[in-house]
């Protein structure tokens, strides 16, 4: 697949790297696959699937490596039976018959490449998959005995649900247009320059964007992928007295969604001296210059640069709706806090390091989410409700679960001084708040605020 869409010219699949480094998500769908034409594939069996997926994934790594444990030195002859070693070689020698069985295609159409990368990247996010692997969708396979005609099936039901969630999006985008009132005509244009460090930018996905909506224009930079041009242009019902601090708040309120559906970073600037602090440095005994810099640099690791996509943008624009509105203001505290983690973050550099500070306000926008939405109730401990949350958010997180508690543990007591919080943290604290937004916060507020029948 990526081959084809290599040949074809199109970007990459994001994708795929994950899926190739991920044992456990290929054993799943390898056995998965076999599956695909029973007649009745429930989620019961689903669960199976994933659970001998990491089983086998677990049985593995202890043939292969003698391990250091809490009950001893593990040996990979001692740790599986030979009639299990033998069971488990006859189950992949009957795979592999099932897959030479199967007659490949010589060709295989740039449509349908585009079709199979949507379902593996929909598998990806969380809201998707609960349905895609859900009892009606598996008698939907079940009764079309085809996995593309499924497939096919699965992205038209999630395009009816995106269009009419953007449909309402669009007038909720309107809605937050005007001060007060319906203005008559175009009045001002304001435009903003926003980096990002983790996403490049491509024309193809905002010209999707500006197709559908009128007043906010996004405009690529011409040979820099990383910045972005927002355009807001208001009515003639805005006053030139309000326009400053009107817009000031639109752009914060418009930044904040894009953080927060892109799960990346961006800002009006990203940090410049994040390992130098000089110009030069000169050796004047042996007459050369030296290079000098901070390690581990002051730069965050968003993973690999991801393509702002057309997906990412819906999930903009909702965000953008569930977020309290300019006007709200008694509602602004939560964002308030999410706001200063991302200004700080990008003051963050060898001058002034705020890693600390970074976490506290995304740990405290965390909190007030939370309370809001009724997971956790202020004056109880915070502690267990951030455990839960990862354990369900983040279960592949194990060697640094610890340490993101501790600095939970800190912060609820107020004695942050008490322990380090460096880059990483830093960053991770505002994933878990995207991470929450997108699937507790932004779902109940999107549901108090649709309009009555929808």
């Amino acid at each position: 697949m990526q081959a084809v869409a290599t040949n074809q010219a199109l970007p990459p699949p994001t994708w795929s790297e994950k899926h190739t480094q991920d044992h456990v998500r290929k054993l799943f769908w390898c056995f998965f696959g076999a599956h695909f034409f029973e007649e009745k594939l429930t989620t019961k069996a689903l669960d199976s699937i994933k659970g001998f997926a990491q089983n086998l994934h677990e049985k593995r790594l202890e043939g292969l490596y003698v391990d250091q444990g809490e009950d001893g030195l593990g040996v990979p002859s001692e740790a599986i039976k030979p009639e299990e070693c033998e069971a488990i070689v006859a189950l992949a020698e009957a795979r592999l018959g099932i897959a030479e069985s199967e007659r490949l295609r010589e060709n295989i159409p740039i449509e349908d490449t585009k079709l199979q990368a949507w379902f593996l990247g929909a598998t990806d996010d969380r809201e998707k998959r609960r349905y895609i692997f859900s009892d009606t969708s598996m008698s939907k396979l079940a009764e079309l005995k085809n996995a593309k005609a499924w497939t096919e099936w699965l992205k038209t039901e999630f395009d009816k649900v995106e269009a009419k969630n953007f449909e309402f999006a669009q007038q909720e985008l309107e809605r937050s247009r005007n001060i007060d009132g319906t203005g008559s005509k175009k009045k001002w244009k304001v435009r903003i320059r926003i980096f990002s460090n983790s996403h490049s930018i491509r024309p193809k996905a905002l010209n999707d964007w500006n197709n559908k909506i009128d007043w906010i224009k996004l405009v690529a930079v011409s040979g820099k992928k990383n910045q972005l041009i927002v355009e807001f242009i208001l009515l003639d019902n805005v006053p030139v007295d309000a326009l400053w601090h009107f817009t000031w708040g639109l752009a914060r309120h418009f930044v904040v969604a894009l953080n927060i559906g892109t799960m990346g970073y961006w800002w009006w600037h990203m940090p410049e001296q994040i390992s130098k602090y000089y110009e030069s440095i000169e050796d004047l005994d042996l007459k050369h210059m030296l290079s000098l810099e901070r390690s581990p640099i002051l730069k965050v690791d968003w993973g690999q640069n991801r393509v702002l996509t057309e997906e990412d943008l819906n999930r903009v624009s909702s965000c953008f709706v569930a977020l309290p509105s300019p006007h709200d203001r008694d509602q602004h505290e939560t964002f308030n806090y999410y706001i200063g983690g991302l200004t700080f973050l990008a003051l963050n550099d060898v001058h002034w390091q705020c890693e600390s500070t970074v976490f506290g306000n995304f740990f405290e926008c965390m909190r007030a989410m939370m309370a809001e939405v009724g997971d956790w109730k202020k004056g109880t401990q915070f502690e267990p409700v951030f455990t839960d949350f990862l354990n369900k958010a983040f279960p592949e997180i194990d060697e640094d679960r610890e340490q993101f508690l501790s600095i939970c543990r800190a912060f609820e007591a107020k004695v942050p001084q008490s322990v380090t919080v460096t880059l990483k943290e830093a960053s991770f604290a505002k994933l878990f708040c995207d991470a929450y937004f997108m699937h507790k916060f932004r779902p109940a507020a999107l549901a108090r605020n649709a309009p009555k029948g929808n």
